[in-house]
This record gives C-alpha cells, structure tokens and sequence, in this order.
C-alpha cells in the first residue's frame, strides 16, 4: 500500500500504518499521532458502564481527519459557538 496523500502529489512513497478514521494508507510524514482516553467496561448492577482509566491509545490519522479532528474539537471546546 502507498500513501494515499503522496500519490495526490504524483509521488509513490510506502504506506507505515492507515489512517483510523477513513482508512487511507499514510506514510510517515503525512501521519498524525494523537491519543485518546481509555474506558473499561464495567457493570453496575445490570448495566454496562465505560470507566475512564488513566491510560491512552496512540491513534494515526491522515492529514485531512487530523484537520477535521481539530476542528471539530475546537467547536467543541467553544461549546458549539461559531462553528
């Protein structure tokens, strides 16, 4: 697999790893590392409950879902205000 951004480019150049939003291969300069929380499944009773823990997962992500990512983390962040 090549990287899907280089080949936009007219470059050919190895895929190290897939982005984990859309699942475009990236290579190393076009990947985007980030982390994100980690819960465990636990039951309360009968329920399921997701228990934050204090770990994170690294997550790879394309130059075009990292964008978007941060955009929509933004938003958030302004509580949905001028998005």
């Amino acid at each position: 697999m090549h990287c899907f951004d280089c080949a936009e480019q007219n470059t050919e150049r190895p895929a190290v790893a897939t982005c984990s939003d859309c699942s475009a291969g990236v290579c190393a300069q076009h990947a985007y590392v980030d982390r994100r929380p980690v819960a465990c499944r636990m039951t309360a009773g009968m329920v399921p409950v997701q228990q934050p823990t204090r770990q994170t997962a690294r997550i790879l992500r394309c130059p075009s879902c990292a964008q978007i990512h941060a955009a929509v983390a933004t938003c958030e962040a302004r509580a949905g205000r001028d998005c």
